[in-house]
């Protein structure tokens, strides 16, 4: 029985894209095999658009499923979302830390100065550990019910958000100590609450303008990459938290001539508390789980990309890649049936 899925795997080297069929999953084609992918986004109205980011080189996008590509934009790309409001609207940001909109699908773009005129006192924040030590935007966050309210994770350099679309910005960054930012998102329907994964943390607030506190409990790693809610399937319950988590940050993995020791981690009461998930991983997970991503009809089932790479460098060579789904709201997991180098970022589309 097929998924009814179209796969876009954003690797150490190159895209793949695969659909599902009767008989299991098959190639699509293979682009960028000599660029490493760091960000992938598609619409919703028209899934057969995705916008795919190749660092050190630019911003791609297909109207055909993945077949075909055509660049739309130059830059060091690190982040792309898609509006969800409006399918037309995408965001881009790139490294050195700067932010751009197309209002037009990515055939125009226009930058978002005022991200600049953020005082020196924020901005001496905006750098990265290795050469040439340029902080990038790691994620571009809109809140769904209200396109006008942007966040941005900035690695390294913080959190900053807009109300009015990127016309003013404020640092909202405030009780985190390290601020090597990796994804931000609030809690469904809600305007109040969000939540955020850093390299030396999992955070939570009511007001990020007043500061972060850790919400790890039952946690026994502290390196956070993506997450994602599941909405209820009973009326009246708290959404499912499912997020990829590590022991310690690359640099150690690399120090210590390692493997991640990732794992998942589950909450259903909003991260007062975690579980985490062994039904289908392994007791230490080599590859981390740097991608989340849901599945878009089975509204019960999750995708995860697995890559034995760090992925903040964005140069060199990686190792082997996994995929895996779970059916369960996170509860038990099953490889896929796919080779692939190590994955970076994933997107599910309808097929």
């Amino acid at each position: 029985m097929s998924e009814g899925v179209r796969l876009y795997a954003g690797t150490q080297h190159g895209l793949i894209t695969w659909k599902s069929t009767a008989s299991g999953w098959q190639e699509v084609a293979r682009h960028f095999t000599d660029g490493i992918i760091d960000s992938i986004h598609g619409c919703k109205q028209a899934p057969e658009k995705v916008f795919v980011g190749v660092t050190h080189d630019g911003l791609y996008r297909t109207v055909d499923g993945g077949r075909n590509w055509a660049k739309v934009f130059d830059g060091d790309i690190r982040a792309v979302t898609v509006d969800p409001t409006d399918d037309k609207i995408v965001y881009t940001g790139i490294e050195p830390v700067g932010l751009f909109r197309s209002e037009d699908s990515g055939d125009t773009w226009l930058e978002i100065g005022a991200l600049k005129k953020l005082p020196q006192t924020v901005r001496k924040n905006w750098w990265y550990p290795q050469a040439p030590h340029h902080g990038h935007v790691r994620n571009i966050h809109i809140h769904p019910d209200n396109s006008k309210t942007i966040y941005l994770c900035l690695e390294h350099g913080g959190i900053v958000r807009s109300f009015d679309r990127g016309a003013a910005w404020e640092d909202v960054s405030k009780g985190i100590d390290y601020l090597d930012i990796h994804v931000i998102a609030n809690f469904p329907k809600r305007h109040d609450r969000y939540y955020v994964a850093s390299a030396r943390g999992f955070f939570t607030s009511d007001t990020p303008e007043n500061g972060w506190t850790r919400a790890e409990n039952g946690m026994t790693r502290d390196y956070f990459h993506d997450f994602l809610f599941l909405n209820p399937q009973v009326a009246g319950e708290r959404a499912t938290l499912l997020i990829g988590a590590a022991d310690a940050s690359p640099g150690f993995w690399r120090r210590e001539n390692r493997g991640a020791r990732a794992a998942i981690f589950k909450s259903t009461d909003g991260a007062q508390s975690w579980t985490r998930v062994t039904n289908g991983l392994a007791d230490e997970l080599d590859s981390m789980v740097w991608a989340l991503v849901h599945h878009p009809t089975d509204h019960k089932a999750v995708f995860a990309g697995f890559g034995n790479v760090a992925r903040g460098h964005a140069s060199g060579s990686g190792g082997a890649g996994d995929l895996m789904i779970s059916r369960d709201q996170g509860d038990s997991w099953e490889r896929l049936d796919i080779d692939l180098p190590a994955d970076r970022v994933l997107w599910a589309a309808a097929d």
